[in-house]
């Protein structure tokens, strides 16, 4: 009867016991966020809330910010993930504006002595104080229709959003926070060995301690890793899989990013019957994951008949530095 028991035990650990856990690691260098980049930058994070085997995330990031919704949707989608797993961030040379921003909405900090963290505040590109007048057979319905606001309503407008910056911050530091709101939204850069007294980030460590304490949050110890990159990567790829059914060998690659690129084209009859719906619905959803530069037309006279420039106002959460 021992001896039986002893064997159902065996089984039963080999048999449902779950896999040896991981933990992922997310590599963001060098990047100024943007639409494009906060899309490939949440799909990692995404993964790694979906893997059920990655127990803890670990984050080696470099940024000096950049769009402000794109800086926040990140923090979100942090701050999401940090809800299922820990998520530890490792900083590198820059963690500044939009991309501190993003730290925030992480599980633990780490800094290098050096590194520079902080800067806390928006960039606005405002309209000239004086804007040229519009030409006579332009015609528009209210006096803020052509600059959505006076420059003082914009200027508001950079205040709410330092102060919105401001209070993530207060709000996710807590008493690790040694440092006034208002100091913290003067903007300044800080090197890591300052940020950690001041409570900008917990500690000075590197890579193997953002590991280390991963583990230990996870309350992990016999682990792996995983190539979070890598494996969104080959996920998405592999979601190219429908773009080439049995038997459409005759289907070439160029083919396929046309209907990638236009899901609608007449060249979509050409699926096999039955599956058309599906495929374009599949193509419709890869083409809004593929991080494709080109979407989206330019600034640079994309209505050639539109008798005034456009220009995109925007704010961002980004260090830019000195001018030259």
């Amino acid at each position: 009867m021992v001896g039986l028991g002893i064997a159902a035990g065996v089984l039963a650990f080999v048999y449902l016991t779950p896999g040896k856990p991981s933990i992922g690691v997310i590599e963001v260098p060098y990047t100024v966020i943007n639409d494009r980049t906060a899309n490939a930058i949440s799909l990692y994070l995404d993964y790694a809330r979906r893997d059920e085997s990655i127990k803890a995330v670990v984050i080696n990031i470099s940024s000096p910010g950049g769009e402000a919704a794109a800086s926040e949707r990140l923090y979100n989608e942090t701050r999401r993930l940090r809800e299922e797993k820990p998520v530890v961030l490792v900083m590198g040379n820059l963690v500044a504006s939009g991309g501190y921003m993003m730290s925030m909405g992480t599980s633990y900090t780490y800094a290098q002595t050096s590194s520079l963290v902080g800067n806390v505040g928006v960039v606005f590109t405002a309209a000239p104080l004086l804007p040229e007048l519009p030409e006579e057979n332009l015609v528009f319905s209210s006096p803020r229709k052509l600059d959505g606001g006076t420059r003082r309503e914009w200027v508001e407008g950079v205040d709410l959003l330092k102060e919105a910056f401001v209070q993530t911050v207060v709000s996710e530091r807590g008493d690790r926070l040694r440092i006034s709101g208002e100091e913290l939204g003067e903007g300044r850069l800080y090197p890591g060995i300052v940020a950690v007294e001041l409570g900008l980030a917990d500690e000075l460590g590197s890579y193997s301690d953002g590991v280390r304490k991963a583990a230990k949050l996870a309350g992990i110890s016999n682990y792996g890793f995983t190539d979070v990159n890598l494996e969104a990567l080959k996920e998405l790829i592999e979601s190219l899989d429908f773009v080439f059914p049995t038997g459409a060998e005759d289907v070439s690659i160029a083919r396929a990013l046309s209907i990638l690129a236009n899901p609608t084209a007449d060249g979509a009859a050409q699926w096999p019957d039955g599956q058309s719906e599906g495929m374009l619905t599949d193509a419709q959803t890869l083409r809004n994951l593929i991080l494709d530069q080109g979407l989206g037309a330019s600034e640079v006279d994309p209505l050639p008949d539109l008798p005034v420039d456009i220009h995109r106002p925007d704010f961002y959460y980004l260090y830019v530095g000195h001018a030259p």
